[in-house]
């Protein structure tokens, strides 16, 4: 399906007023609180602890805010010509998409974009972002929709009122929670990227929290996965963005704050998204041998198949050398490069004696060795063939 099938202004224009005049609002919202019975107090969630995932769970306003915490409030009334797409916009597509959102109480109330710091800064989407809720909860014991509470009321800014913590939320059972329409935090500090500046992009983004453990544990259901999915290309389109705009925690605020949410490679995720937007999406090309590492991919927040690589062969080495790698790299292989794999490899080089860090190590942009990261003496070293 084309994104220039869908001019923006014209689809928002008709369908806002389809939305006042129709049964469009009377989709099954969640209770009068705005959250189902099932799902854990506020106090119940705060109480995990922020980020034990790596994700938002339990998270404090500032940790997600980025450069809004201080921003300046702005009128609370939404202006007549909007660049955001509208509620509405997003509902038709979601559904076009076979997805029937739940609607949750206040999902288009202007005051949660006000209390964001957002309201009135004419910004448009520019990115649709895939997190996961990150509880530290494995899914055994996880509700279907652990996390709701807190992303609708959990949230404060400086002011102590509420701001909604994404925009989508998917429940375990794959069901889809529209929880904001308009500007709203989700992403915290991250890198520039898209001619976004660093630490803005929640003026510049979706976000779909999906609910999982976090910790790099691949413990989606296929109904959240696929529903995910669909719901990323109804906010490409709503957005009339191209599925390279389709990004995920770990890519932005990686570096800057540790992310690793979602524990999945982007690539499946534009693979799965691409079709459901009527293009396809080639993934970069990875060298089928092995025990080819790309060099290239040996930095921080890196991810994918040769950051993977390295790490099944850093631990193995690691390893059978007496180095705990528990202590330094509990997580395990998970394919993305975090401050787990720059500890594990500078214990390693660490092992390996002052003589030989020169042998081994990568030379950063300073003048001072890398320890965190290898060079391809390194690579060799546990058994590995470098490229570039």
């Amino acid at each position: 399906m084309s994104l220039r099938r869908f001019p923006r202004l014209a689809v928002a224009t008709g369908l806002a007023v389809a939305v006042a005049g129709t049964s469009l609002v009377q989709v099954t919202f969640a209770n009068a609180s705005g959250v189902p019975a099932s799902a854990p107090a506020v106090a119940d969630a705060v109480a995990h602890g922020p980020d034990d995932g790596h994700g938002h769970f339990g998270a404090g306003g500032k940790s997600l805010a980025g450069d809004y915490w201080n921003a300046k409030s702005k009128p609370e009334t939404r202006a007549s010509v909007d660049a955001w797409p509208a509620a509405a916009t997003v509902v038709e597509r979601l559904r076009a998409h076979g997805i029937e959102p739940i609607l949750t109480e206040g999902y288009d109330d202007p005051k949660y974009e006000y209390n964001a710091r957002l309201a009135g800064s004419g910004t448009t989407p520019l990115a649709v972002m895939m997190h996961d809720t990150g509880t530290g909860v494995p899914a055994s014991r996880l509700q279907n929709t652990h996390s709701l509470n807190w992303i609708l009321k959990g949230v404060k800014n400086s002011d102590g009122k509420v701001v909604r913590a994404c925009h989508f939320y998917v429940a375990r059972d794959g069901s889809v929670y529209f929880i904001y329409a308009r500007r709203t935090w989700h992403a915290g500090a991250g890198d520039s990227m898209f001619g976004i500046p660093a630490n803005k992009m929640n003026g510049y983004s979706y976000g779909i929290e999906i609910e999982s453990q976090g910790a790099s544990v691949q413990d989606l259901t296929q109904p959240q996965i696929d529903a995910a999915a669909k719901v990323a290309a109804a906010a490409l389109e709503a957005s009339q963005l191209p599925i390279e705009r389709q990004i995920d925690h770990k890519l932005y605020a990686g570096r800057v704050q540790g992310k690793v949410d979602t524990a999945y490679d982007l690539n499946m995720w534009r693979s799965l998204t691409a079709p459901a937007i009527g293009t396809t999406y080639t993934a970069p090309y990875v060298s089928p041998n092995p025990k080819h590492i790309s060099m290239a991919k040996m930095k921080w927040a890196a991810s994918g198949t040769y950051v993977k690589r390295y790490q099944v062969a850093l631990r193995k080495y690691a390893k059978a050398r007496g180095i705990n790698i528990k202590k330094y790299n509990p997580s395990g292989a998970t394919g993305f490069y975090g401050s787990e794999t720059r500890r594990l490899t500078k214990e390693l080089h660490v092992f390996l004696g002052k003589r030989a860090w020169r042998n081994y190590v990568a030379t950063r942009k300073s003048t001072k060795p890398g320890l965190g990261y290898p060079a391809n003496k390194l690579i060799k070293k546990i058994g590995m063939t470098p490229i570039a």
